[in-house]
């Protein structure tokens, strides 16, 4: 698909490496990195130069080699983007980790990757170490903050042995059909999904794009490559800042933003300012039924909504003349999407089914890594099966319904039943738990959900539910946190001992305890 500038993705092939070198020719000594919280700007020049001296450290003084399976956990700060792209850079494969994870699931993503290096920021030093020691197999920690100056007097050119159609990153889902699986994708499927994402909004280098979701998430490394191409200045924060968004946007003349489906409820409960009424500003996202609420407040603003996973993100787009509330937009050609019954047969228009893509452009995952009987239930042919329910409207417009196995949205994060309960059950006195997913009335325009543990303690054992949250803060990512809790003295079980969680889910939150 050509965009406005004339760019057919299928004929982008190139590596990160090749990216960010055309990306410095083009326009060395424009200003490419502004990090708000440091108020500091690195050109495009500068960022390269940083970044080729830590791919040279990464080789010759810390043994990175092609191929190697390299972690990151790091709150967003430039020091971590410069590590990214020199991991990338030497051939090595990204591992990006939750910063919210602890624990057994922190432990679960460096052992699930065969990573040999975790590269990690001062903030989550404490957090790591304990669990490497826990670790079969040695695994290197490095310290993000320290590489720039480690790194200080390595040459600023670097060889990249690196090719388009090499693995470049594994981003683990968040587990919605069990424990996470690896998504692998290559140096070419990320590079042309940043450019097809991109699209939507007629970015070229003129555009200021503001950046705060985290970068284990593959939508801000999304962006971070579609600057780069475009040759945008980027401007990044720490995280999310509702009180102070709009003075940010107006200072640092930010042209386009990305936001997540928390991000405009959140604003929407700040008072509006002049500057939030009168500034020009393009959006994109997914929206659904919020659209309407969010142009009564925001008529000036640009919305763009899209469908897509971590396997393929960004599978439709809403064309800018058929928003309307619930669409989730049209397939981007050349991609078709069909709606299919359980025996794979399409279904009626406006019926549900699952949604599956035929994805012909280049930019679908490669595999699930080391999974191989996953890969080939979700991949079969050309069609990319989502485990995702939707419909086709009268007009072609994809309307997302919600996830066909058992998992459930919660802050943002999709959460796999099986693994919280996995980690729950590995409390002391759990005998066996069930979770399931609880969506109160205030969250029904974000389809997201509370979680609600059904927990079954082991016999002669007492826990107060008290005792019980502690034990979650310490040991759960806060996604993953139950709000609610119910002691039973059995789960409703089939014949065969499978969990009844249909009876659970019909009792909501009557009888529960709330946590928090």
């Amino acid at each position: 698909m050509k965009n406005p500038g004339g760019v057919d993705i299928t004929n982008v092939n190139m590596t990160t490496r090749d990216l960010m070198r055309e990306a410095t020719e083009a326009a060395g000594d424009k200003t490419y990195l502004v990090y708000v919280q440091r108020n500091s700007e690195e050109t495009f020049r500068e960022f390269e130069a940083k970044v080729n001296r830590i791919s040279n450290y990464l080789v010759k003084e810390c043994g990175v080699k092609k191929g190697d399976k390299v972690c990151t956990m790091s709150e967003n700060i430039p020091e971590l983007l410069h590590t990214i792209m020199a991991i990338t850079n030497v051939g090595a494969v990204w591992v990006p980790i939750n910063s919210m994870l602890v624990g057994e699931s922190l432990k679960y993503i460096v052992e699930a990757s065969d990573s040999s290096f975790v590269c990690v920021s001062d903030s989550y030093t404490d957090t790591v170490a304990p669990v490497l020691e826990k670790l079969k197999t040695p695994v290197r920690i490095l310290p993000i903050n320290q590489l720039s100056e480690l790194s200080q007097a390595m040459s600023e050119d670097f060889e990249s042995p690196a090719e388009p159609n090499d693995e470049s990153m594994i981003i683990f889902t968040s587990g919605t059909t069990g424990f996470p699986k690896g998504v692998l994708h290559t140096h070419n499927t990320y590079i042309r999904t940043a450019v097809r994402g991109l699209e939507a909004l007629e970015t070229d280098s003129d555009h200021r794009i503001h950046v705060y979701l985290p970068f284990f998430h593959g939508w801000a490394y999304l962006l971070m490559l579609g600057t780069l191409y475009h040759k945008c200045t980027m401007i990044m924060e720490d995280r999310f800042h509702a009180e102070d968004y709009w003075e940010t946007i107006e200072k640092y003349k930010i042209t386009q933003d990305h936001w997540t489906g928390t991000v405009p409820i959140n604003l929407m409960k700040m008072d509006k300012g002049e500057f939030e009424s009168r500034v020009q500003l393009k959006i994109l996202g997914t929206f659904g039924a919020l659209y309407a609420t969010m142009k009564e407040r925001w008529p000036n603003l640009s919305f763009q909504s899209l469908y897509g996973q971590t396997e393929h993100p960004f599978i439709t787009e809403v064309p800018p003349d058929q928003i309307y509330p619930g669409s989730d937009g049209i397939p981007k050609p050349p991609d078709e999407v069909l709606i299919l019954d359980d025996s794979g047969k399409p279904v009626p228009q406006g019926e549900t089914g699952e949604i599956v893509c035929r994805c012909k452009c280049g930019v679908r995952m490669r595999e699930y890594y080391k999974n191989p009987e996953a890969t080939a239930k979700t991949i079969q042919g050309e069609d990319l099966y989502t485990g995702d329910l939707g419909l086709l409207d009268e007009k072609g417009h994809l309307h997302f319904v919600g996830r066909k196995k058992d998992a459930f949205r919660v802050r943002g994060e999709m959460v796999s039943a099986e693994h919280v309960e996995h980690l729950i059950n590995g409390h002391e006195d759990v005998a066996e738990c069930a979770i399931v997913g609880y969506r109160p009335p205030e969250k029904e325009a974000l389809k997201e959900d509370e979680i609600i543990a059904h927990i079954v303690l082991k016999q002669g054992e007492s826990l107060a539910a008290e005792a019980f949250n502690d034990w979650s803060q310490e040991n759960l990512p806060r996604f993953m946190r139950p709000r609610y809790l119910v002691f039973r003295d059995k789960l409703p079980k089939t014949a065969t001992e499978r969990v009844q969680r249909f009876k659970l889910r019909e009792e909501a939150i009557d009888n529960c305890i709330k946590l928090y």
